[in-house]
């Protein structure tokens, strides 16, 4: 951390305190909802609701960004978090909930755009990748911290929506007492234009992956709270089990990452599909029935589900030219957030259907779906090949975020001097 850039220290403190509090509220919504009483296809619309508020962020909000700076948006990104939250325990309500969660959902799309790009405006080619894995574990190790923080009361009292809201607020606290200057900005002045047409007839399986991991990742992440009091787990147990399955992540997408860059990505998402799809099954007709095994079986689950995206992002990018590749992500990106729209609520209604175990049903079967597309790409023919070999794979946090482009080692972003006037200096 003493060779870092001075200003990247104080913000990763910063998104400690944030991705505390937002563990703790994805976690916490779907115990309480149960503990409510509220149907299961709302607590899929909940999330869907935050998914649909998150694109929207990304778009809105950068403008701002723009226009404002980095550290106006976080800290009013921050505040908007720390309301929603408390309010979330002022009023039970489950359309008053959908209505937070819509604004919850932009307001964390700001933050993680300022804190991703920031991270690319203050690193180079020759720290990037140390950077990022810093980034990465901080991502990881927070947001399953968070959950844990299930444990320190009541879920059905006001107290843990409050200490989401005093994390959210702690997150502001660093940027405030410190005299630090906004990241410089990146891009790629020769970036080329690259129709969904184009891009589906070079990458298929990219864009299937991203929409596959987009429904799958935010299901898990909006139903599993309710599915494990569904089933009679206990608050500590949920929250481990949340904890848990998520901090697999970090050693799966380095295991499965470097395998990728040696073998044919397709078939290592294949591999990672039927996978999931078998673990689905036998979550949902046997696992159950002992925690411990159901815990490993869904180890096994989050394992391929948290690297899809990582994976489907880097076959995409070995079919491109350099200049394609921000088109070619954004569009990949629009299809992860269509199906982080469509996926918590369709399996709200394969649990309203099957009970709590429709929830791995619906994760098994959309695993099923993508592994007999991959399969069907993998026996037919390519009609473009790219003029150089496969690039190195990139990792990237199981969590949903629009700008992981930017901290891609392979690129190296324009620095830009920013200049000040005195009424801007304490920014």
């Amino acid at each position: 951390m003493r060779n870092l850039p001075s200003t990247l220290p104080v913000l990763f403190i910063c998104e400690i305190f944030f991705l505390l509090g937002h563990g703790l509220i994805m976690t916490l919504l779907g115990v309480r909802m149960s503990l409510e009483g509220f149907p299961s296809q709302m607590a899929g619309l909940l999330m869907s609701s935050f998914s649909l508020g998150f694109v929207a962020g990304s778009y809105l909000l950068e403008k701002r960004i723009r226009s404002v700076g980095h550290i106006r948006v976080f800290s009013a990104c921050a505040a908007v978090l720390a309301v929603t939250a408390m309010l979330h325990g002022l009023w039970v309500n489950q359309w008053a909930w959908l209505f937070w969660r819509l604004f919850g959902g932009a307001a964390t799309a700001g933050l993680l755009m300022v804190m991703e790009s920031w991270v690319s405006g203050e690193s180079s080619n020759d720290n990037r990748g140390r950077v990022l894995s810093i980034y990465l574990v901080i991502s990881t190790t927070s947001l399953a911290g968070g959950q844990w923080l299930l444990n320190a009361a009541d879920p059905a009292s006001m107290v843990l929506f409050s200490v989401t809201g005093i994390l959210f607020a702690l997150s502001l606290i660093p940027l405030s007492i410190y005299r630090i200057h906004g990241p410089a900005r990146s891009g790629h002045e020769t970036a080329l234009k690259l129709p969904l047409k184009v891009l589906y007839k070079r990458a298929p399986v990219g864009l299937a992956g991203a929409f596959a991991a987009g429904m799958m990742v935010q299901a898990f992440f909006a139903m599993t709270p309710y599915y494990g009091q569904e089933i009679g787990l206990s608050t500590g147990q949920t929250a481990q089990f949340m904890s848990i399955t998520t901090l697999v992540a970090l050693v799966a997408q380095w295991t499965l990452g470097r395998v990728s860059d040696r073998l044919d990505r397709r078939k290592v998402i294949l591999f990672m599909a039927l996978v999931m799809a078998i673990s689905g099954a036998v979550i949902s007709f046997v696992a159950r029935t002992d925690y411990l095994f159901l815990l490993l079986t869904a180890c096994l689950h989050t394992a391929m589900l948290h690297t899809l995206y990582s994976l489907s992002l880097a076959h995409t990018n070995d079919w491109l030219e350099p200049e394609e590749t921000i088109q070619a992500n954004a569009k990949l990106l629009i299809w992860y957030g269509i199906g982080s729209i469509v996926g918590p609520f369709s399996a709200s209604l394969a649990m309203q259907l099957f009970g709590p175990d429709g929830l791995w049903m619906f994760l098994g079967s959309v695993s099923l779906v993508l592994a007999g597309f991959v399969l069907t790409r993998l026996r037919g023919r390519r009609s473009w090949a790219p003029e150089v070999a496969q690039e190195p794979w990139v990792p990237t946090a199981p969590m949903e975020t629009s700008h992981y482009v930017e901290l891609d080692p392979r690129y190296e972003p324009h620095q830009f001097e920013l200049e000040f006037g005195p009424e801007q200096g304490a920014r």
